[in-house]
């Protein structure tokens, strides 16, 4: 940080540029024409320190802004023979470097490369965290490898970045058509074998869509690049480790999970295919303390569920010609809970501390969803330049069911066995929705810049129901009309961008604007109640990179962006949680918007320091309101915050020994947190968060691995509340056998059962603690094997309905 202000002014008052060169470069091996993950390092005579970089997907690699001169090129990693050549530079070079095995002859300018990449790399437009280096990762589900990207946060049913707010999720770039809880269970489906890396992307620019306050995480899943067939199976299974270790009778809270991914590729086809299958037993809940005047109301919220799930991916694509490819892919899912919700409401007089009653209630739920979705893409080539065009046409529809009986008993004092107040309702709900997209993107690089523009048109009709029954003393069922309700929610959305990319000398620009039309129209069968909605919004977003020299780069970003709410939080139907509380949405909720700022500096790809800061707009989130005179609690989500932050994060890579693969992260912020609601006050505070991820080498050949990883949240302001402390610390051993094909991993996840976070409040005159039940302390042992080819290739086959999949409750 010594070193940015300085940099910063020189960058912004210098205009004279020394004559400097591009070294850049393709790595092969013996059997293949692209080696990706080659460790590169170049050192000019008479300089004391080394540049390096690792080949990408493609095995390319580029040094930028080097002067001319005598250089030495070297290629070396543990396990392998070291080779050395002398280059000199006077102008842009390109090279070509083959690796070869230790059998083989090595020649002058060929070396033996195979390595096992960083776990992350941190740069200022993104963070990657590479899943196949992760010791942890090993037979883990995807929501808990992304509970370990550092920076990202899985909290109360919501995925965040540490200082900055809520992130979309996206697949091979496409937003997963889930959000809450079901995105939650969704991605505790798949296998992190499947994937390759998860990315996560800070400033996302106006090719994408504008959701996500904080940016996009994109989880790249992998394929096979080889002629033939390949693929691999992953089995593990899950001991939930809680305290205390039995729950409603019963102690057997396990998991398992089965996995398969199958590609067959020629030189024109390619089709792949995967399914898995998840089965689990799990507690989930969470507990709320309400501190009236004359007394305190303490809810105990425990699920109690069994989990069954299943996921099919497949597709194909074929090259047509050089110039054409086609392709189409589906995507099902079928999931299953038999579950039951335990709730237990004691309620203290505030003036003698005694039992004034006690509240039980006891809920049976039978959610079971469905989805299936086809994409059909095409990439055409337009000329010899570069210019293409890429097309994609979507259709998704999601069908959940759900039916619960619910009963409610009042107590008095300590008597639970003779209630002066019963309740009972049987519920059956349906959410049924389809959604149409087509976007067309295009990119054509001229002499001044590479231009990229395109539309993308989505359709959108939703209907969902909730039908509410009381039941009588024998079972008999009266329709409730106050608490049923149907629904039809109906969005078209419009999208046009136009973005410019452009480098000149050591400047980079990359700016956009991206511009959406939508409209909107909900309607309430029960409540014959319409709402509708119309509005345009402009996206802009800039990057702007300068390269001072060899050793450090700075870099400013800006952008703005959009979190729409859920379908499923449009619908104004209620939900009874016990005979006193319930939830229910609201047709009137608005998108929020962000605007976010950072300028960074990234000293020898090591070291990344940022300075940010961002503004919420219109800002929603679900309140849990209590009124003192009744008594009665009902949870809605409103649009009431405007919230500013200032913050500045450090990341720091070190590769202190050979044998240790060591990330550390560090973001201190300032949030300041405004209500547009009377019974709301302001609030704000300080925040940091500390984060350490370390991959420990066993041995010399890295196929036996431990890792200890660990983060610690300080208290901070959590949208109107204070959040208490809370870490988590991860444990694990890997084991490479069978020449590589088999993985073996046993981690123990949340050590000290300290992941979950409080927050505090006071709403409506009411102070209140909401504590979330996430229990996640387990045992995991996982086993993996690889057939066929070993070597992947990462995929993103874009489809055109990323945003709409995102908002799916």
């Amino acid at each position: 940080m010594k070193l940015f202000f300085p940099l910063l002014l020189c960058s912004l008052t210098c205009s004279h540029v020394y004559a400097q060169s591009t070294l850049s470069g393709t790595v092969n091996s013996n059997n293949e024409p692209k080696f990706p993950g080659a460790i590169i390092s170049i050192q000019r005579e008479h300089s004391s320190s080394p540049l390096r970089v690792q080949t990408d997907s493609a095995g390319h690699f580029q040094f930028r802004h080097l002067k001319a001169g005598l250089y030495e090129v070297k290629a070396e990693l543990i396990g392998f023979d070291r080779v050395t050549f002398p280059l000199t530079l006077t102008k842009d070079t390109a090279i070509t470097i083959s690796l070869r095995s230790h059998a083989t002859e090595q020649d002058l300018n060929e070396v033996v490369v195979s390595a096992a990449k960083p776990a992350i790399n941190d740069s200022p437009d993104k963070l990657v965290y590479n899943v196949s280096s992760s010791v942890t990762a090993t037979g883990a589900d995807v929501l808990t490898t992304l509970a370990k990207v550092p920076g990202v946060k899985v909290n109360d049913n919501e995925i965040s970045i540490a200082g900055k707010g809520a992130l979309k999720v996206m697949i091979n770039d496409r937003l997963v058509q889930l959000s809450g809880l079901e995105l939650i269970r969704y991605l505790k489906s798949m296998s992190a074998n499947q994937v390759s890396k998860i990315e996560v992307l800070k400033n996302p620019g106006a090719r994408y869509d504008a959701e996500g306050n904080a940016g996009l995480i994109n989880i790249t899943t992998k394929q096979s690049k080889k002629q033939g067939y390949s693929g691999n199976i992953q089995a593990n299974g899950k001991y939930m480790l809680y305290s205390p270790a039995e729950a409603f009778g019963t102690r057997n809270y396990e998991a398992a999970n089965l996995s398969a991914n199958l590609q067959y590729n020629t030189t024109r086809w390619s089709a792949y295919g995967s399914v898995n299958l998840d089965q689990d037993h799990h507690l989930e809940g969470f507990e709320t303390t309400l501190s009236y005047p004359r007394q305190t109301w303490m809810q105990g919220d425990t699920g109690d569920y069994k989990y069954r799930n299943i996921n099919v991916v497949a597709g194909v694509d074929y090259q047509v010609n050089k110039n054409l490819a086609i392709g189409i892919n589906y995507q099902g899912a079928k999931n299953v809970y038999d579950g039951s919700d335990h709730v237990h409401n004691p309620i203290y007089n505030n003036k003698n501390g005694n039992l004034d009653s006690v509240l039980r209630t006891y809920a049976t739920y039978y959610p079971e969803a469905s989805s299936n979705s086809i994409n059909l893409h095409s990439l055409i080539k337009l000329d010899s330049s570069g210019s293409k065009l890429l097309l994609n046409a979507d259709y998704i529809n999601y069908y959940r069911t759900d039916k619960s009986d619910f009963e409610s008993h009042n107590y008095p004092g300590s008597d639970l066995q003779h209630p002066f107040r019963t309740t009972r309702y049987y519920d059956n709900n349906k959410q049924n929705f389809n959604i149409y997209t087509f976007k067309a993107d295009a990119e054509i690089p001229t002499s001044f810049a590479k231009i990229m523009f395109g539309t993308k048109l989505s359709f959108i009709d939703n209907y969902s129901n909730a039908f509410y029954y009381k039941k009588g003393p024998q079972g008999e069922l009266t329709y409730d009309t106050d608490l049923s309700n149907e629904f039809d929610y109906k969005e078209n959305t419009q999208a046009l961008y136009l973005s410019l990319n452009k480098e000149a000398g050591k400047w980079k620009y990359e700016a956009g604007l991206r511009g959406e039309l939508t409209q909107t129209k909900g309607y309430s069968h029960t409540l014959d109640q319409t709402t509708v909605n119309r509005y345009f919004r402009l996206f802009p977003s800039l990057s702007v990179s300068y390269q001072a020299n060899t050793d450090n780069s700075l870099a400013l970003t800006i952008g703005k962006r959009v979190n729409r709410p859920s379908f499923w939080n449009l619908n104004p139907f209620k939900s009874l949680y016990t005979a006193y509380s319930y939830g229910e949405g609201n047709p009137y909720l608005n998108p929020e918007y962000s605007t976010n700022f950072e300028v960074s500096h990234t000293y020898k790809n090591m070291l990344t320091s940022a300075l940010f800061f961002n503004v919420t707009n219109n800002g929603f989130n679900n309140l849990i309101i209590a009124s003192v005179d009744t008594n009665l609690v009902y949870t809605k989500p409103l649009n009431f915050l405007r919230t500013y932050r200032y913050g500045i994060s450090e990341n720091i890579a070190l590769q202190l020994f050979s044998w240790l693969d060591n990330n550390n992260q560090a973001t201190f912020y300032y949030t300041q947190a405004q209500s547009t609601l009377p019974f709301i006050k302001d609030i704000n505070g300080f925040g940091l968060y500390l984060a350490t991820n370390n991959n420990i080498w066993l041995n010399k050949s890295k196929t036996f691995a431990a890792a200890v990883n660990a983060w610690y949240q300080f208290p901070e302001v959590d949208h109107i509340g204070k959040a208490d402390a809370y870490y988590k610390v991860d444990m694990g051993l890997k084991a490479s056998v069978m020449k590589k094909k088999m993985d073996i991993a046993l981690t123990l996840n949340d050590i000290f059962l300290t992941s979950a976070n409080t927050v505090t409040s006071t709403i409506n005159g009411v102070p209140q603690k909401f504590s979330n039940f996430q229990l996640n302390r387990f045992l995991l042992l996982g086993l993996t094997y690889r057939f066929g080819s070993s070597e992947h290739k990462e995929v993103n086959k874009d489809t055109g309905n990323e945003e709409e999949r995102g908002r799916i409750h």
